[in-house]
């Protein structure tokens, strides 16, 4: 599995390269965002690890093209930065996972972990669509699911967080814990039985159509994962 290592310190460019090589993943490094994009045009790696703040500009105005143009890859985004309103939009705009480095650099065992576990939910095949796909589209702001521009289903504003984190990962689960993330606001609190309950919502919508382009399924330990009809099914999200 490959893994591009996007990080301006040399030092610690150094140390993660050395440490994930050791891990078995084959390694490529750079220290700017112009960097990262020029390798991504030429060759997509399976994971993306990369600081937030780089020389030449910030990776999350970036994040939500790169999880459009590259749905199967991983995101891992480590940061000094420990804004809640950061995390939660990293975590919308599609990183995987978000570690913070505080003073000290993030504990190369989380690391470690962190890069196992999206190693393991990933799968390798991202979906290709063809000039036959059943076109659909999510917007994610007006909360509509639409076919051919005639509005099917229309979402809350919490269910249709929720639709778009599975829809920006449609190749592995997206864990109870990366919710919460994204719909905890202000003092509001979730936990896994609100969490269930608004999947459960969302299930139901999508159930009421006679036939909807896509289902959730429930992966035993990781989380919900969003599941196509068909090959022939090509849902756009729309922001």
């Amino acid at each position: 599995m490959k893994v591009l290592i996007v990080e301006s310190d040399l030092d610690w460019r150094n140390t993660l390269s050395a440490h994930v090589g050791e891990l078995g993943y084959e390694i490529s490094v750079c220290s700017a965002l112009g960097q990262a994009r020029d390798i991504l045009k030429s060759r997509q790696p399976d994971i993306l690890l990369s600081d937030i703040g780089l020389p030449d500009g910030s990776l999350l105005p970036e994040l939500a093209s790169l999880r459009q143009n590259f749905p199967s890859m991983g995101i891992i985004i480590l940061t000094a930065a420990t804004r809640s309103e950061e995390r939660v939009r990293c975590m919308s705009d599609g990183a995987d996972y978000y570690l913070v480095k505080l003073v000290k650099p993030v504990k190369l065992e989380e690391v470690s972990a962190t890069l196992t576990a999206l190693a393991r939910r990933m799968k390798t095949a991202p979906h290709q669509s063809s000039p036959q796909s059943e076109k659909w589209a999510f917007n994610r702001r007006s909360g509509r699911l639409s076919s051919n521009g005639s509005v099917a289903l229309q979402f809350t504003d919490k269910e249709s967080t929720a639709l778009a984190a599975l829809l920006q990962s449609p190749n592995y689960p997206v864990s109870h814990a990366q919710l919460f993330d994204l719909l905890r606001s202000g003092g509001e609190e979730y936990d896994a039985h609100r969490i269930d309950a608004l999947i459960y919502r969302v299930r139901q919508k999508l159930r009421s159509l006679e036939e909807a382009p896509m289902q959730i399924r429930n992966i035993y330990g990781e989380g919900f994962l969003m599941l196509r009809r068909s090959s022939a099914v090509d849902i756009v999200l729309e922001s």
